[in-house]
């Protein structure tokens, strides 16, 4: 009797220690699931893969053996991501699946300057890229600056009245220097060639306008058809040149002149060379 207790008790234990087994798996594994490396999807940046060419590396856990990635980030956001001159997205910029190597990266955004750098990519790493952009100087009409115009004139030089011709100019600090050669075809055939210096002004906050007064000497050669007199006379000149900018390369100009015939006028389109 005695022997046949002891084996219901020790049968008894046996369920005991497989029921308390069975109760702290189901305990410790919701536990131990705590503990594993959470997966951080941050929405915030944009998810792209790189396009991996014919021959790449064999996939090992859905990720190319021998490649990273790369994570572009730029302040202000927002800029466009090249690698290799091929447009990539736009910062925050992730991307996944990138070969490893060295590769050239440019970020652009409108008004600001092209920023250029180069970044390795290792094999199952990732990359981190950082820029900041500067602003691009933003002006119509610069302190030092070298144009030339292409210019129509009309005055009263010969009997037609009005010329073409060009000029150049450098514009130093607020003092211009001009040359302008112009060419009229009429009855005198003259040819003026004119040095002329002025101090220039942006016309308050109106930046895309100049206004320069001007003097200069005019040179002029002619040649009077009807009497088949030539001859050289030069004379001062004045002038009110008046600049509207169209971009920072183009601008309109216009000059109201003042000598010894009287009242003229030229008007041109001028553009920066420097």
């Amino acid at each position: 009797m005695c022997f046949r207790y002891l084996i219901y008790s020790m049968n008894i234990c046996r369920l005991n220690r497989i029921f308390f087994a069975v109760l702290a798996l189901c305990l410790c594994g919701p536990v131990l699931a705590q503990w594993e490396e959470p997966i951080v999807i941050d929405d915030n940046y944009q998810h792209t893969e790189y396009p991996l060419q014919e021959g790449s590396p064999l996939v090992f856990g859905g990720r190319p053996a021998g490649v990273g990635s790369v994570l572009f980030e730029t302040n202000p956001t927002g800029a466009k991501v090249y690698i290799d001159d091929i447009y990539q997205g736009q910062t925050p910029l992730l991307i996944d699946n990138v070969p490893d190597g060295t590769y050239s990266g440019r970020f652009e955004m409108e008004g600001y300057l092209n920023h250029y750098m180069s970044f390795d990519v290792a094999a199952t790493l990732q990359s981190h890229v950082t820029a900041g952009l500067q602003l691009r100087p933003h002006y119509f009409f610069d302190r030092r600056e070298l144009y030339t115009t292409v210019i129509y004139e009309n005055s009263k030089m010969n009997a037609e009245g009005w010329g073409v011709g060009n000029s150049w100019g450098v514009y130093i600090r607020n003092i211009n220097l001009e040359q302008t050669t112009v060419v009229h075809i009429g009855i005198n055939n003259t040819v003026s060639f004119e040095g002329s210096v002025g101090y220039g002004f942006i016309m308050g906050r109106l930046n895309r306008f100049r206004l320069i007064p001007q003097i200069g000497y005019a040179g002029v050669w002619f040649d009077h058809v009807d009497t088949a007199i030539s001859g050289w006379s030069g004379y001062l000149r004045g002038g009110l040149n008046f600049k509207c900018a169209f971009t920072e390369q183009y601008a309109f100009s216009t000059t109201l002149l003042y000598d010894k015939t009287g009242f003229g006028f030229r008007a041109g389109v001028l553009f920066y060379v420097n």
